[in-house]
């Protein structure tokens, strides 16, 4: 393996290590809890599994062993589930049980309906036809045994809401760690599959959203949230998890640079390093949402440098030349041109939104809080429009 090459990971696989990494994450909190050693902050572990199910769902449309496919209504679904978890990881007991809820009907429905599918007999009919009795059997054995563990999670997740006495925080642990290591076991039995049949790899593409596109959108559906959210805040109506905040962050900056190869306005080649590094920033991130107020002055100092940079480098790609290529690519004129200054003008507002939330982060107390809370709204809103109007400007071919 060469840490320079093209990881060849499917993007169905890297959700699933993702996934897993934060269930290990998870597991060695739960045992640490238990032996009294860190605290535990628990909507934050719901948040964090709702914000995976919704980037999982809009950025690859389908689960695992495939029952639904990409569309604009599972893209919506999955906006709507990820914009929960945020504000369950942002304001602690806000929605009550309803995340406790969805995770339970996602991992306890979801995995019985797979679980009929896996064992089907057209299923095991396709499987064989393509692949030899011996993947069959390990990828049959490694997706029966998510869905047993996700059935068994939300048992003990319903036993939490109705008899929350009646779990132990061990036990919790112990199923937390298994399903990690049962994911890690499905992930490469499928990526052997995606390696056998180059084909099997599901199309990045959604009518009218690029891979690129989606990902960068939800950086703008977290500053809307959290915006929205802090206007409550700060009138001091609502509660909030600061070590939680700032991790769903560092979560998403993980997950966009294994899904498609960036970080806020950088741009990567999706080698094993950029790999290694987008599942450090998964961790770390998990790790500042499970456990309340460990990192959160490191977190601060970490994204408010990291956006104030982000924020001049999409300067330095606005203003700098761009090599002039072999044939002459006519201007816009009319409507396209309209189309090119309005996308100007709205990449011109990110670069100040982003400095300044940036420098807000870094020097407390420069914006008051309701103010502060105006600046992520424009800042959610701009970043929606942004990208819609670059969507556009890709279709007319205005832009590479």
């Amino acid at each position: 393996m060469k840490i320079l090459e093209e990881t060849g990971i499917s993007l169905e696989v890297t959700h699933l290590l993702a996934i897993g990494l934060i269930m290990l994450a998870l597991s060695t909190v739960l045992f640490s809890v238990a032996a009294g050693a860190l605290p535990y902050y628990e909507d934050g572990v719901y948040g964090l599994l709702l914000i995976m199910f919704g980037l999982q769902l809009q950025t690859i449309g389908k689960t695992p062993i495939g029952s639904l496919k990409r569309s604009w209504p599972g893209l919506i679904s999955g906006v709507i589930i990820t914009a929960i978890g945020f504000a369950t990881c942002f304001i602690p007991g806000v929605l009550g049980d309803i995340p406790k809820v969805l995770v339970m009907i996602i991992f306890g429905a979801g995995s019985t309906l797979l679980l009929l599918q896996l064992f089907s007999a057209d299923e095991v009919r396709r499987f064989r036809k393509t692949l030899d009795d011996g993947v069959v059997t390990h990828l049959t054995v490694s997706g029966a045994a998510v869905s047993i563990l996700e059935i068994l999670i939300a048992v003990l997740i319903a036993a939490q809401i109705y008899r929350p006495f009646l779990i132990s925080t061990d036990i919790m642990a112990v199923v937390a760690l298994l399903f990690g290591i049962a994911l890690y076991y499905l992930a490469s039995m499928l990526q052997k599959v995606h390696r056998l049949h180059a084909g099997s790899e599901i199309s990045t593409n959604t009518p009218g959203a690029s891979l690129y596109t989606i990902m960068g959108m939800q950086f703008g559906l977290y500053m809307l949230v959290l915006g929205c959210l802090l206007v409550p805040v700060n009138l001091g109506l609502l509660p909030y998890a600061t070590s939680a905040m700032h991790g769903a962050l560092i979560v998403l900056l993980g997950v966009q640079a294994l899904v498609s190869g960036t970080m806020m306005t950088f741009a990567f080649k999706r080698n094993w390093i950029f790999f290694f590094v987008g599942m450090v920033f998964v961790a770390v991130g998990a790790f500042a949402i499970i456990v309340p107020d460990t990192i959160v002055e490191f977190l601060i100092l970490f994204i408010g440098g990291f956006v104030i940079l982000g924020g001049f480098h999409l300067l330095y790609i606005l203003i700098w030349p761009k090599p002039k290529s072999a044939e002459p690519t006519p201007k816009p004129k009319g409507k396209d041109l309209l189309l090119m200054i309005v996308l100007l003008a709205l990449a011109l507002l990110t670069v100040a939104l982003m400095i300044t939330f940036g420098l807000s982060m870094l020097i407390k107390n420069l914006i008051q809080g309701l103010i502060l809370a105006v600046v992520l709204v424009c800042f959610g809103l701009s970043q929606f429009a942004l990208f819609y109007v670059q969507s556009l400007a890709e279709k007319k071919h205005l832009i590479g």
